[in-house]
């Protein structure tokens, strides 16, 4: 995603200042050390919304109040500050680049705070994050599983620092925190664009629907029921009868008990009340069918309303776009004459003079604001729960009225009350053996699925239109590619050449493939230089990928900080020059240093050709060499300038 750092500042309340400008491309701070260079990294890292400040104690957060970056998104500046030790953030947009000239700490004294998580809720608006779910079942647990698609999950892909730009054993920032490493794993392919809420939306109902026709085979699987069961599904039907009798059947009575009840029925008599309880129960069936459809259209009137409201958030974008194209005025009124005399007209002019401004203050408004789809898929799945259930207890209380009906109807066609109790006491005992051979029923009389089948292979259509798998095989296969490429032109030992990175997105594990034969891990190979090789083919590996994929939210932006390290460069010029073999041995980690500095600008070369824009990379360094001072912004000394 084209996205850069253009300022970070340190402000003091008294309104004092240091200002850091960067470019698009490659940016060195070049210094000695405990000049300030590695806090950068941890204030970048504060200001992009961290739990808690990692920026080194001392002389930085003595003398810093606030701390603000400035992050340009196309032609959008975010401004985001924080002061320190706080959890309350400040946030603005800013489309108007002149308005940050002289920038100072006084643009704050009109803003207002907000909360950490709410800030960052909007900064993700102006990036394109929106997906609140990311679960693939809706029974996990939000809490470790899925949950809310955050950018902290793109942080480790923007820093490298000095204790991990070489070490063996691991490749990103924050992942020695299992959550966190989860967490970047997950959120991984929404951040590319290759998922969305619709997807994962899609996925829970599927897994539900699967689950749900799961169970209903396994039931229709069993060949008996349980007597627990069974003693309330008898219980129901010859309570019904005693119901019919005026009389009440004790709910504690046992499975036994039924049973012998059931060949030992009681008659009914000329004083038996069961016309009357059977209405009674049919009415009091009736007014909640009644409720239950009421219940079913609400819900029913939700699940339209948010599917018009997310067409509408959809259209958002190309709206916003179609206002600002309607907003524009190209005409050219340099000179506006009156069509009959051909005389100029003033006042036509000045009228026009302020139509255009308003409609330009206009599309800086429009331009502020974010393309955000609101992510309404867990209230979709909750509304669609909710429907499924009303449907099946409608279905079961509209079973039980027309089984009510047929019996008041038969009833009211028996000659007296007497007959009618024969006759419900025959049936009564019919549907009791029937329920005892329960097991026959069931095996002759499945559940329908093919209703429910039907919606699977819906669902499996639609998302096999995201390609999520394929997408990750493709990107897999670009990624390893490219970070092969760039470790064959870094200082990589020859024993393992010929040999090829081989990255697995799906695990974020990395090994090396030595002659098509062995697969080995980075902590196997041994020497920093191979280390520092495979994190910088790594990084700008992505880096890559990140930029050539137009539906990434992920910033182009990497923090290398001292990737010189392994070689250092400085020691040369405090050697006697009558030691040879060790001037020998600095040249060629000069050499080596050099080349990490024109590997770095060559891929930022190559992805402003196909991308069409320069990915920004920031290097802290001790390393100052002629060769690249067009990059160097800034020189820091023990004795001289410095961040603080």
């Amino acid at each position: 995603m084209e996205a850069s750092i253009s300022h970070i500042f340190l402000f003091k309340d008294n309104k004092e200042s240091r200002t850091l400008k960067f470019n698009d491309g490659l940016n060195i701070i070049s210094g000695d050390s405990k000049t300030g260079k590695s806090a950068v990294i941890e204030i970048l890292d504060y200001c992009l919304f961290a739990s808690r400040s990692t920026i080194p104690k001392g002389i930085i957060t003595d003398w810093t109040d606030l701390y603000c970056i400035i992050f340009k998104v196309k032609n959008k500046h975010l401004i985001i500050g924080r002061r320190k030790n706080s959890n309350q953030m400040y946030f603005s947009v800013e489309i108007n680049a002149d308005s940050l000239t002289n920038f100072s700490i006084e643009y704050f004294s009109n803003k207002k705070l907000i909360d950490l998580d709410e800030a960052k809720k909007e900064f993700e608006k102006h990036i394109g994050i929106s997906v609140l779910d990311t679960r693939t079942d809706e029974e996990e647990d939000k809490r470790k599983s899925g949950g809310k698609v955050t950018m902290r999950s793109f942080v480790p892909f923007l820093f490298q620092h000095q204790n991990l730009i070489a070490n063996k054993h691991s490749l990103f920032y924050r992942f020695d925190d299992f959550y966190k490493r989860k967490k970047t794993i997950d959120d991984y392919p929404i951040l590319m664009g290759w998922g969305n809420a619709e997807f994962f939306d899609l996925q829970r109902s599927l897994e539900s629907k699967q689950k749900e026709l799961s169970q209903k085979k396994k039931l229709d699987e069993k060949l008996k029921i349980s007597n627990e069961q069974l003693r309330d599904d008898l219980y129901g039907v010859l309570s019904f009868y005693f119901t019919f009798l005026g009389k009440e059947l004790s709910y504690d009575i046992t499975l036994p008990d039924l049973k012998k009840l059931i060949t030992d029925l009681p008659n009914s008599n000329a004083n038996s009340v069961g016309d009357q309880n059977l209405n009674e129960e049919l009415r009091k069936i009736d007014n909640l069918i009644f409720e239950k459809k009421k219940e079913l259209d609400t819900v029913q009137n939700l699940l339209s309303t948010i599917e018009s409201n997310n067409d509408i958030s959809k259209n958002y974008s190309k709206n916003i776009n179609r206002l600002k194209s309607l907003a524009s005025i190209e005409t050219n009124f340099s000179e506006i004459h009156c069509p009959l005399c051909n005389q100029e007209v003033e006042e036509i002019k000045e009228k026009i003079a302020v139509i255009k401004e308003s409609n330009e203050i206009l599309e800086d408004e429009f331009e502020k604001i974010g393309t955000y789809v609101n992510d309404t898929s867990t209230q979709n799945a909750s509304l669609r729960k909710e429907r499924d259930n009303l449907k099946k207890e409608l279905k079961e209380l509209s079973i039980k009225a027309e089984n009510r009906n047929k019996q008041i109807l038969k009833e009211f066609n028996t000659k007296n009350e007497y007959e009618k109790g024969l006759l419900l006491k025959g049936r009564t005992e019919a549907n009791a053996q029937n329920l005892i051979e329960r097991n026959k029923l069931l095996s002759s009389s499945k559940s329908d699925y093919s209703e429910l089948e039907a919606e699977i292979e819906k669902l499996k259509i639609k998302l096999a239109g995201f390609n999520l798998k394929e997408e990750l095989q493709k990107a897999q296969i670009i990624l390893s590619e490219k970070m092969s490429a760039i470790c064959e032109q870094l200082d990589f030992e020859e024993e393992f050449k010929p040999g090829k990175i081989l990255f697995d997105l799906e695990k974020f594990s990395l090994k090396y493939n030595v002659k098509d034969k062995e697969n080995i891990l980075l902590s196997e190979m041994g020497s920093g230089s191979n280390w520092l090789a495979i994190h910088l083919s790594t990084f700008i590996g992505f880096l890559y990928l990140h930029s050539i994929t137009p539906t990434s939210k992920i910033p182009s932006i990497l923090v290398l900080d001292q990737p010189s390290q392994v070689y250092f460069p400085k020691v040369y010029k405090q050697l006697d020059e009558e030691v040879e073999n060790e001037q020998k041995k600095v040249d060629d980690n000069i050499l080596q240093v050099k080349n990490i500095f024109k590997v770095i600008s060559d891929e930022i070369t190559n992805i402003y050709k196909e991308s069409g824009y320069k990915p920004q990379v920031i290097v802290l360094e001790h390393a100052d060499e002629d060769e690249f001072d067009e990059f160097i912004k800034y020189r820091w000394s023990k004795n001289g300038e410095k961040l603080i």
